[in-house]
Formats: C-alpha cells, sequence, structure tokens
C-alpha cells in the first residue's frame, strides 16, 4: 500500500486540475462497479459454442491517463470467461508495472483530500 501511495501521490503532482477531476469521477465509477463485481462469478450455459472456446478475455472499459513527463497509467475493466465460468477484474497498470486495486483506493484517497480540503478556501463569517 506504500508503495501505491508514492506512486500515485508522483502521478498527481504531474496531472493538471481538469485532468485530476476526470480521473476522480472516472475512479468513483470504476469504485462502484468493483464493488458490485469484486466476487462476482457466475455460470453460464446459454451460448454453448461461444463457451466452447477455451478462455475469452474482454475488455469492457479502457481508462488512459498520461502525464507531462510520459507517464502512463492504465485502468482496465476486464471480463473473462473459462469455459462456462465468467468473472470480472479490474487490471491497474502504471509505466508497464502492474498495481493492483489498492492504487486505485490511493488515487481516491489523494483526490479526495485534495477536493474537499476545505482549509485552501477562504472561509467567510
Amino acid at each position: 500500500m506504500e508503495e501505491s501511495l508514492a506512486y500515485a501521490q508522483r502521478f498527481l503532482l504531474e496531472l493538471s486540475e481538469e485532468e485530476k477531476t476526470r480521473l476522480y469521477n472516472d475512479l468513483l465509477a470504476i469504485k462502484d462497479v468493483y464493488s458490485c463485481l469484486k466476487d462476482a462469478s457466475f455460470y453460464k450455459f446459454r451460448k454453448i459454442h461461444r463457451a466452447s472456446i477455451r478462455s475469452n478475455e474482454c475488455r469492457k472499459r479502457t481508462l488512459r491517463y498520461s502525464t507531462k513527463n510520459s507517464h502512463e497509467l492504465v485502468i482496465e475493466h476486464i471480463h473473462e470467461q473459462k469455459l462456462f465460468k465468467h468473472h470480472y477484474r479490474i487490471q491497474v497498470t502504471y509505466d508497464h508495472q502492474e498495481f493492483g486495486y489498492t492504487f486505485v483506493e490511493a488515487l481516491l484517497q489523494l483526490l479526495h483530500t485534495q477536493h474537499f480540503n476545505f482549509s485552501n478556501h477562504i472561509a467567510y463569517a
């Protein structure tokens, strides 16, 4: 988690405010999908021909973010099918290094504190 947090901080320092806002909204959507499907796997026997293929992987959604210094973050929502079993997973890659979902959690935590840090705003009384 500490390694993910360090990489997340470095990545966010190089993003513009507009990209941070877009990233925050996308990560909130990924968080909702992940919380619904993280433990979900199911069997489907309807399409036997397609299921007869040994294994199949389909990317449902891909998010790409690049910084000024050519650091790249790729988050992919993947639907896997192995014989009749279906499973969903999230794959996070930062600079061609694979991370777990903890990287997304670290980014969400940092972005949340940046967006909702009211101490930087002028207080009107």
